[in-house]
């Protein structure tokens, strides 16, 4: 289901984010919103999604649409193929992900976790980048940018199928962004540490955690270049670095 409200005609490309109802999400949301695009929420909790969509539009003059729809399976990918085109999207946002691994501190064996993880963090996510490939090329170009983590570059133990889920990701990305970007349609990978947002929030070293407002705030700017693209991006905590390992 989708829900649309405008204001004014947006003055920059329209971005469309995934898992845009909570954590990262919303802070992208609200970032590119500020900075005048025009948005596509999407997430599986409409009224969480609404939430956000009435947030946005107190404070900015944009335009802004809601998609509630699953990644997991077809019906899900068709409305975010649909939107690409409806609402004209320059920019796609490969950010909704799953980590039950963390929440339940420590690796899981449970067949259906594993499916969910890999089914979430790679298999949808290359679906999307695919669709927004041919979408982008078709409208004569485009941004894909990849929420990955640094656990998709050397592996955490801890949660080893999210790690492995995000080096699917990262696998297929490195095969294709030099060719695709050669027709016009720039990736960008994003590999972060914790983020003080969701999970991550509870951690008793939150406070310590990359600030998700400043780092939204970083990815409207690399979407603004004009005479260079950038085509990863590895982003660690400052604070306590003396202290031991950066997470």
């Amino acid at each position: 289901m989708a829900s649309s409200q405008e204001r004014s005609p947006a003055t920059k490309k329209t971005v469309l984010i995934t898992g845009a109802s909570s954590g990262f999400g919303t802070h992208l949301a609200c970032a590119f919103a500020h900075a005048g695009y025009a948005i596509v929420l999407h997430g599986r909790d409409e009224k969480k999604l609404r939430a956000v969509e009435n947030e946005i539009l107190k404070k900015e003059n944009i335009h802004c649409t809601t998609i509630a729809a699953d990644l997991r399976n077809s019906n899900g990918l068709d409305a975010i193929k649909t939107a690409l085109h409806t609402q004209n999207v320059g920019i796609l946002i490969n950010n909704a992900g799953i980590n039950p691994e963390l929440g339940r501190d420590g690796m899981t064996s449970d067949l259906n976790d594993i499916d969910a993880i890999v089914s979430t963090n790679t298999s949808a996510a290359i679906a999307l980048c695919y669709i927004a490939f041919a979408h982008f090329t078709n409208k004569g170009g485009g941004t894909i940018i990849n929420i990955n983590s640094v656990a998709g570059l050397r592996g955490s133990y801890h949660e080893a199928v999210y790690a492995a889920s995000k080096f699917g990701l990262r696998g297929f990305s490195e095969s294709v962004k030099e060719a695709w970007l050669k027709q016009g349609v720039g990736m960008i990978d994003v590999y972060s540490g914790a983020i003080a947002t969701g999970m991550s929030s509870q951690r008793p070293d939150a406070d310590d955690l990359i600030d998700p407002q400043e780092l939204a705030e970083f990815l409207v700017g690399l979407c603004a270049t004009k005479s260079f693209f950038v085509r990863e991006l590895n982003v660690q905590r400052t604070k306590k670095m003396n202290q031991g390992p950066v997470k």
